[in-house]
């Protein structure tokens, strides 16, 4: 059922992804789409040599002679056996192709997962400038406070100073807030055409760890790395290998007033296969010896970078636990202040407390509840590096 649940997700994700980007960032992506596949495809037919044509037209005037000679030829030199190498020489180009596809989807979801990243915390600081206005509001009422009781001659005025300073350093944090925002505001535009304000939050839920480790961009990127040097590598030996080609040529020669043969023209064809083979290279066994190893540090980087995503999951798991964690205490304390709001409220009104009592404890406990949204959208935060390492689907 939780399958179930994550691949429905996961298309509503899909709309979400093709419509954040600018119309013009996705275009980037979409000709890095196409070059890409054109770029797999010329190495994928690498290994068909061209047709060549050659045209040779001469003249020569030794002995007094004005000889001129013309020549046309059209030829081919096509392997097609190379001891595995055009197999080899394909596999390479399909394992490059699937490579080359999920590190452009690496980037995009890279993009993707920046401007989310910039619109949760642009909700975010909207909240915390939302609980900061509740925080000067108390602040406020406590320099009010303080200047009744200083007046009364019940406190200090070191006392009704330091109140004055916290208020004002509190409207100061609110200054830098929405400096922040508005910072946030243009990084995020900066790769989207939406305004952040009319986008509806994508929430995210947790996959379990198997689909993670499956469905990851990361771990498909290192396996087809590592085909990707195996069959390089296997095609590196069969450069020293034995090769047979099919050869094949037509040509056509015109000569007028040549001093050894009559003027004329003829057209002849030529057909045939060659062997060939290195008999002596001295680097030979230094290159096979290094896509050995490049072959076997991709197996290496393969298990190590697995190794790395399954810790990453494991500790993105603590950090959304963590914060439910909070989330529960931050509950706690809204039962709490609403219960001393609704004791304060009746002591004021029994003369008892006066209004600021009730006020104060009205915005703390909305502070609380501020809280809470906050922690939901970390751990929205939390998730997105998760989302953005798994292909959808």
């Amino acid at each position: 059922m939780k399958k179930k649940i994550f691949i429905l997700f996961s298309f509503s994700l899909l709309y979400c992804d093709e419509s954040i980007l600018s119309s013009l960032k996705q275009k980037e992506f979409d000709i890095d789409y196409k070059k890409s596949e054109v770029e797999s495809k010329k190495l994928r037919d690498s290994w068909i040599n061209p047709i060549n044509m050659s045209y040779i037209k001469t003249k020569n005037d030794q002995y007094g002679l004005n000889s001129e000679t013309k020549s046309f030829k059209i030829s081919i030199d096509q392997p097609i056996f190379k001891s595995g190498g055009i197999y080899f020489a394909i596999k390479y180009a399909d394992a490059n192709k699937e490579f080359s596809k999920l590190s452009i989807k690496e980037r995009e979801k890279e993009l993707i997962a920046k401007a989310l990243d910039l619109l949760y915390k642009y909700y975010k600081t909207k909240l915390m400038i939302e609980k900061q206005k509740l925080l000067i509001e108390n602040a406020k009422i406590d320099v009010l406070r303080k200047k009744e009781q200083y007046l009364s001659g019940f406190l200090d005025s070191s006392f009704l100073d330091q109140a004055i300073l916290n208020k004002n350093q509190q409207e100061l944090k609110l200054l830098e807030l929405q400096d922040s925002l508005n910072e946030i505001y243009k990084n995020f535009k900066n790769i989207s055409d939406k305004e952040p304000d009319n986008i509806k939050l994508p929430h995210f839920t947790i996959i379990n760890k198997d689909e993670y480790l499956e469905k990851n961009i990361a771990i498909k990127k290192y396996k087809e790395d590592e085909k990707v040097k195996k069959y390089f590598k296997n095609m590196t030996i069969a450069r020293y290998l034995p090769s047979f080609s099919l050869t094949a040529s037509y040509n056509e020669i015109e000569n007028k007033a040549a001093l050894f043969m009559p003027s004329g023209k003829e057209s002849y064809k030529e057909y045939g296969f060659k062997i060939t083979m290195p008999l002596f290279d001295i680097n030979s066994f230094r290159n096979i010896e290094s896509t050995k190893l490049d072959f076997l540090k991709s197996k290496i980087l393969k298990i190590d970078n697995k190794r790395e995503e399954l810790n990453r999951y494991e500790i993105t798991l603590k950090k959304i636990k963590i914060l439910d964690k909070k989330i529960n205490l931050a509950k706690e304390d809204i039962k709490l202040y609403s219960s001393l709001l609704q004791d304060t409220k009746s002591r004021y009104e029994a003369g008892e407390k006066t209004i600021y009592d009730v006020d104060t404890l009205k915005n703390s406990l909305d502070n609380r509840k501020i809280d809470i949204k906050i922690y939901e959208i970390e751990k929205q935060e939390n998730l997105l590096e998760i989302y953005k390492r798994v292909v959808n689907g």
